[in-house]
């Protein structure tokens, strides 16, 4: 399969971040107000960013979609194109077209209604919970293989060096595994600066991660010549029906929480805002830090 799904996204991305600072007479703010080298929040609420006021008292419910393509700068889009020119294409060439289409959209839809709830005055964009969820998928795939992953009779091999060839195994999918947890680490410490939003990225791997359950293929212990209880069978088949349907209820879920808080006043829980964004340095006078969490 080629990975025109996740060049779609690239350009797409590109495309609005291009717009993004024209709207914005062609400069940037100031580092104390957007760290990522990007336009102003006013800017990006005008196209299309998440925020709650706007999408429960104005009905403007496609911000839950159109923040997936919006960046906070240039910082944070070369951080996320990154993440998909390298992740996209794996998946979309393994899984497909359609299962990578809808990690990426369920994921970053559920990210922003998660978002949209905790955070309800806070400013939002990125295509993070997406490639959160592209992530989430990931582990579900090596939860789903893990017997596989690590099995010896996956590398056996009778010709020469069969401890060796399973050792090098073991170790590339384990520099794997580090590499996922590399990626999720350096995104959550992204997520503390302002526009950018960790309830986005968590939210996001947590969707993707049930979406995947159902999504991903699953490699056939047959072909390793490896039986598979029936019982076992049994449970695959439950966790790729159930998940799909929990990820759809949980959305549906999400968006009726929120459309409830269009009938009284919005609200931010206490402490969520310190796990989107942190002021810093945080032992220096606010007009001395590099950024604030105002917007």
């Amino acid at each position: 399969n080629k990975p025109f799904f996740s060049y779609f996204i690239i350009i797409v991305c590109t495309i609005c971040l291009i717009v993004s600072i024209a709207l914005n007479g062609w400069k940037v703010q100031p580092l104390n107000e957007n760290p990522m080298i990007g336009p102003s929040a006013e800017v990006l609420v005008r196209m299309g960013a998440k925020y709650t006021p706007n999408i429960v008292y104005d009905g403007e419910w496609y911000r839950i979609f159109t923040a997936m393509f919006l960046h906070a700068g240039v910082i944070h889009w070369m951080m996320n194109m990154l993440a998909i020119y390298f992740l996209g294409p794996a998946i979309e060439q393994s899984h497909g077209f359609f299962a990578t289409v809808l990690i990426f959209t369920l994921a970053g839809i559920g990210g922003n209604l998660l978002s949209a709830i905790f955070l309800a005055k806070s400013i939002s964009v990125g295509a993070s919970g997406g490639i959160f969820g592209l992530i989430g998928a990931c582990l579900a795939d090596i939860i789903s293989n893990w017997g596989l992953l690590f099995s010896e009779c996956v590398d056996d091999d009778d010709d020469d060096g069969d401890e060796k060839k399973n050792s090098r195994s073991v170790c590339q999918n384990i520099n794997i595994l580090l590499w996922l947890a590399f990626d999720i680490f350096i995104n959550i410490v992204i997520g503390l600066t302002p526009l950018i939003d960790n309830f986005t990225h968590l939210g996001g791997m947590f969707f993707g991660f049930l979406c995947g359950l159902s999504t991903m293929k699953r490699v056939s212990h047959e072909f390793f010549g490896m039986e598979k209880h029936w019982l076992l069978r049994l449970r695959t088949f439950l966790v790729r029906f159930v998940g799909v349907i929990f990820t759809v209820v949980c959305i549906l879920t999400a968006a009726s929480t929120l459309a409830s808080l269009g009938n009284g006043e919005i609200y931010t829980c206490w402490g969520c805002a310190y796990i989107s964004c942190a002021p810093f340095p945080f032992w220096v006078e606010d007009e001395s830090k590099w950024w604030t969490c105002d917007v």
